[in-house]
């Protein structure tokens, strides 16, 4: 996943490029490179919704040139949970359906238990196929909606300390 933004910007990159240092640093990204034109930080990865949307940027590079700021991310933190929630949650259900058929099989004569259990773990499954997707949409917005709002700090922030 890949996510590109654009503002213009007149003022001074140092300073713009000092504050996407500051609060990116502070998540755990690490910066790449810096130069007076550009600054490229990679992160560590989202390894929970619960952490910074931010975090769903694997790798972030920033060029400032022609009067404004270019932001290009690669979204990889996204990308991981995504695989993540569709993944693992029918993973589990198959793991349920096989514990379940060995517990009740050598528990129970009777084939009755068969369809209950294939119900219960179809049911599961069929519900993170439809909320798993859901999840991982709300996630990418939030990661471009912090993007965009990093952005927009460091297009403030080059202003007040215009050269």
């Amino acid at each position: 996943m890949h996510y590109e933004m654009t503002a213009p910007f007149d003022g001074n990159a140092a300073k713009a490029f000092d504050l996407a240092t500051a609060a990116l640093t502070s998540l755990g990204f690490r910066t790449v490179a810096r130069s007076n034109v550009m600054l490229e930080v990679e992160g560590p990865g989202m390894m929970s919704s619960r952490q910074s949307a931010l975090l769903g940027a694997s790798r972030i590079k920033i060029t400032h040139g022609n009067r404004r700021l270019d932001l290009e991310a690669e979204l990889g933190g996204v990308r991981r949970l995504a695989r993540f929630v569709t993944w693992f949650p029918l993973g589990l259900s198959l793991v349920l359906a096989v514990i379940l058929s060995v517990v009740f099989s050598m528990t129970l004569n009777e084939s009755t238990w068969m369809l209950p259990v294939a119900a219960v773990t179809c049911g599961n499954a069929a519900i993170w196929l439809v909320a798993g997707p859901l999840l991982v949409r709300v996630i990418h917005r939030h990661t471009c909606r912090d993007i965009d709002t990093l952005l927009q700090n460091m297009v403030q922030m080059g202003k007040m300390w215009v050269r």
